[in-house]
């Protein structure tokens, strides 16, 4: 269970530099913070994959 935790706690710290990155990116428009913010969104869909994996496994 502690991975499942440790896994929903890594996304809550991604969705918030994402809130964050958006909120930068409305004035910031180079191309370099896109391609974080698509980074980011990349590695939490990634999280949730595996998080929607590991529950249906318990």
């Amino acid at each position: 269970m502690s991975l499942i935790k440790d896994l929903s706690k890594q996304k809550k710290h991604i969705e918030v530099k994402i809130k964050k990155l958006i909120k930068t990116r409305l004035n910031d428009r180079t191309s370099d913070s896109w391609a974080n913010l698509r980074e980011l969104k990349k590695k939490k869909l990634a999280l949730k994959d595996r998080l929607s994996s590991l529950a249906n496994n318990y």
